[in-house]
C-alpha cells in the first residue's frame, strides 16, 4: 500500500490532483481530519488535531465534498483514508486539560468522559502513557459512551465511501493485555469488512506492544513488529516537517534526500506513506514514481 499524505490542503484542491496520484502509482491518499476545529482556517497546522466533536466537515471540507472526493476516488481505483482524532478534543484558552467552550456539550459536560488531569511525563511508562493526557483534555475512551460515539462517527465515513483510517495517537489508548477492549472492539463494530486501518504509535521499543497493536490494525511507527508488512512506514511526516521542537527532524532535509530515502523504504515495506511538504512537488517526481511501481511488479 502506497499512501500519500495531503496534510492541510482541502478536499477540492486534492480532487484536481487525483489522476496524477494515480499515474505516480500511489494506491491511497490520506486525508486531513475532517472534525470540526476549535479555530478554523489556517492558522496553527496543530490545529488540525483540536477537534470538538465527532461531526463532520471543517475548513478542509464539508460532508459533501468529501462524499464526492471519495466518489472520484472509486471513479480512479484510489482508497481514500480519512485521518480521525478520537483520542482527545480541543483544549481551553487558560487550561490544556480542559476541553474548549466550543466541545460539544454532551461531551464537554460529562466528567466521566474524560482522562485524569495530568499529562505524560514518561513515555515509556505504559500506565501513564493511557491514563494521562497528551497535554490536551484526553477522552475516557474505554467508556461505553464515548466508544459508541467513536464507533457512530466511523461509520459515518464510511458511509461517505471512507476506505480505511488513521489513528491519530493510537499509542495512548489501551490493549487487551492492559485491560481494554477499545481496540478490538472499535474494529468488530465496523459496518464494513476489510477496510485498510493503520495507528500511529512512535517511538515505541518495546516489540509486545508493537505486535499487539499489530493485531489490531497496521503500525504506522518509527521502530519494526515481528512482521514487517504489518507497519505503514515513513520518512517523513507532518510532525517531523512542521514541528519546531525534538519532533520536527526532517526540517532541514533536503528533497533529493528525502526521496533517495523513500526509494529505499519501499524496496524493503510493502507499506509506506509519502508526506507532501507545502507547496512543494517532490510527489510528482519521476523517481517516485519509478520507485513506487518498480515495488508493484516485484
Amino acid at each position: 500500500m502506497r499512501i500519500i499524505h495531503f496534510f492541510n490542503w482541502r478536499l477540492n484542491d486534492i480532487v484536481p490532483n487525483l489522476e496524477t496520484v494515480k499515474k505516480q502509482g500511489f494506491d491511497a491518499i490520506q486525508l486531513n481530519p475532517i472534525q470540526p476545529l476549535k479555530e478554523d482556517g489556517l492558522k496553527e497546522w496543530w490545529m488540525s488535531y483540536q477537534p470538538i466533536s465527532f461531526d463532520v466537515g471543517n475548513y478542509f471540507g464539508s460532508k459533501e465534498e468529501l462524499e464526492y472526493l471519495c466518489y472520484v476516488c472509486k471513479e480512479l481505483g484510489i482508497l481514500p483514508f480519512q485521518d480521525v482524532v478520537i483520542n482527545h478534543m480541543g483544549s481551553s484558552v487558560n487550561d490544556n486539560f480542559e476541553p474548549h467552550e466550543r466541545v460539544d456539550e454532551k461531551l464537554r459536560n460529562n466528567p466521566d468522559y474524560w482522562r485524569i488531569k495530568k499529562p505524560v511525563n514518561n513515555w515509556n511508562n505504559r500506565d501513564e502513557v493511557i491514563h494521562n493526557c497528551i497535554n490536551l483534555p484526553g477522552l475516557n475512551v474505554y467508556n461505553q459512551d464515548v466508544e459508541d460515539m467513536i464507533v457512530d462517527f466511523l461509520n459515518s465515513l464510511v458511509d461517505l465511501g471512507i476506505e480505511g483510517f488513521r489513528f491519530d495517537a493510537a499509542k495512548s489508548i489501551g490493549l487487551p493485555s492492559e485491560g481494554y477492549r477499545f481496540w478490538p472492539n472499535i474494529i468488530y463494530r465496523l459496518k464494513k469488512y476489510g477496510l485498510f486501518l493503520y495507528g500511529e504509535v512512535i517511538f515505541e521499543e518495546n516489540r509486545n506492544i508493537l505486535d499487539e497493536y499489530a493485531r489490531y490494525m497496521h503500525v504506522l511507527g518509527n521502530y519494526d513488529t515481528s512482521n514487517p508488512d504489518s507497519m505503514v512506514k515513513f520518512v517523513e511526516s507532518h510532525d517531523s516537517f512542521l514541528s519546531d521542537d525534538r519532533m520536527g527532524y526532517t526540517k532541514y532535509t533536503k528533497d533529493q534526500d528525502i526521496i533517495a530515502n523513500y526509494k529505499s523504504l519501499v524496496n524493503y515495506y510493502n507499506n509506506t506513506l509519502f508526506y507532501v511538504r507545502p507547496f512543494n512537488d517532490t510527489w510528482k517526481s519521476e523517481e517516485i514514481k519509478a520507485a513506487n511501481f518498480t515495488r508493484k511488479i516485484k
